[in-house]
């Protein structure tokens, strides 16, 4: 089913990478399309660049970029996996830290393409180009333990909340990124030392005043008092699977003075990917399977928004039998930069609205393609259309398999990379062409979605008809 971004409430904007978005792999490299974006899979990750306004995304595996949710330090890989199996996800993914407010905007819940309206043909695209999303909430990637000031190792978190949670307020305080969740902890913390600090003083004067007066404020529907202040507990709020949770946690105060929940939690996404086709009035499809949220929970990401940028392709790396290959660029957001905006992350791709002036550029360049349906794919000779070599070009490929009744309708079709100067560029299917768009016969048929781990000149294709 498709997922739908939200309201966008003043999100982070950070670097960008996108369409082709999906890795995956706790299910052994047979990565399902609602498992791509997972952090425990080959990816990139972004690092500051010295360009400014660029983010460089290098083809080194993805990683957690995230913190202990209250320290606003930079984490070590909370989101590890095992490998193995026959077929990877060809996305990139990466993480990022840094942020700045972006504008608030209001997202529409619309169709994939056009509300449903049957589509004869649309604009083949092709180019690699960079996406940011931004989480609905804060999310919990892992939870670890953490040493308080007497040296004591515990786990606050564990139990209470899980990997994949979205965290949504403390204490009744909404936090949407890492730095208002560390924030919220360590202020309610704070207040509760004070109020203690000055308890204490009030005993030691001889003016003992009653703890309940002080947490009255704090009674439950069923009238029990609770004091999380007393209990030195807050509590968090979180999305589960869609359904709204909560949980008591007890901060740990570690010899730097700050609280900590021993959660490692992360609030945006980024990844280099392929663009695989747009409508006359700008809508696009890219990627052909959805963003995964990079926690083992191998869930669809629960976004806020999401937008694309321009990316400058710096690095190739050639796939060989066990190691999938994988390109490299600079990203670079900002108003300048934008391409898109993103408003629908679902199992068969990501969706959203090309900018103005990029549609009228591509539009210009591209080919306007009819749509074939699924009874018109058929093995043989067909093409890909991909930017990796720096401009957009044709490779042949060979349709080696067709399956219209496929489970995972990601792996439509079975497809090998004939061509010798793909193949002498890239050793054929890499990550970051995810989306790639495949023509046959004069007709759009589908994008590549996967490659063979083993044999990087072969992979999975999705039939058009499921991403339109």
């Amino acid at each position: 089913m498709r997922k739908f971004f939200g309201k966008f409430v003043s999100v982070t904007l950070a670097a960008a990478v996108i369409a082709m978005f999906a890795l995956s792999s706790d299910d052994k490299w047979c990565s399902r399309v609602d498992k791509a974006f997972d952090e425990s899979a080959l990816g990139s990750f972004l690092n500051e660049s010295k360009a400014g306004y660029g983010r460089y995304a290098t083809g080194l595996p993805g990683q957690a970029a995230s913190v202990l949710a209250d320290s606003g330090k930079n984490g070590g890989n909370g989101a590890s996996g095992e490998n193995g199996g026959t077929e990877q996800d060809i996305g990139q993914t990466a993480d990022t830290a840094s942020t700045h407010r972006a504008t608030d905007r209001d997202y529409e819940e619309t169709d994939k393409i056009s509300d449903g309206i049957s589509v004869e043909g649309v604009y083949a695209c092709g180019r690699l180009t960079g996406i940011y999303e931004q989480t609905e909430g804060v999310l919990v990637v892992n939870t670890t333990e953490v040493t308080d000031e007497e040296g004591k190792k515990v786990n606050p978190a564990d139990k209470k909340v899980q990997c994949g949670d979205y965290i949504l307020s403390v204490n009744g305080r909404t936090v949407a990124d890492k730095e208002e969740l560390s924030e919220a902890v360590n202020d309610i913390m704070k207040q509760y030392d004070e109020s203690h600090e000055d308890k204490s003083n009030e005993d030691k004067s001889g003016t003992v005043e009653s703890q309940k007066e002080i947490i009255n404020e704090n009674k439950s529907d069923s009238g029990e008092i609770k004091s999380e202040i007393n209990k030195r507990m807050v509590k968090v709020k979180f999305l589960r699977g869609g359904e709204e949770m909560s949980a008591d946690i007890t901060p740990v105060r570690m010899d730097d003075g700050r609280y900590y929940m021993g959660i490692w939690v992360k609030d945006d996404l980024a990844g280099i990917g392929t663009i695989t086709y747009y409508t006359k009035d700008g809508r696009f499809g890219a990627l052909g399977h959805g963003i995964g949220d990079g926690t083992q929970s191998g869930n669809l990401l629960y976004a806020n928004s999401g937008d694309l940028y321009s990316m400058k392709l710096t690095k190739i790396k050639k796939g060989k039998a066990g190691v999938p290959g994988e390109i490299g660029g600079v990203v670079y957001f900002g108003k300048k930069s934008h391409i898109g905006t993103l408003d629908c992350n679902s199992n068969l791709g990501i969706y959203g609205q090309l900018d103005s002036d990029e549609l009228s550029e591509y539009a210009a360049e591209d080919t306007y393609y009819p749509v074939a349906g699924k009874d018109e794919i058929h093995t043989g000779s067909a093409q890909m259309i991909s930017e990796i070599s720096g401009k957009l070009e044709k490779y042949n490929l060979e349709i080696t398999n067709i399956d219209k009744k496929a489970t995972d309708t990601n792996k439509g079709m079975e497809l090998k990379v004939t061509d010798d100067r793909l193949i002498e560029l890239s050793g054929g299917i890499v990550q970051g062409t995810s989306g790639s768009p495949i023509i046959q016969d004069g007709k759009i048929i589908g994008a590549v979605t996967h490659v063979f781990v083993d044999d990087p000149t072969g992979g999975y294709g999705i039939c058009i008809d499921e991403m339109l």
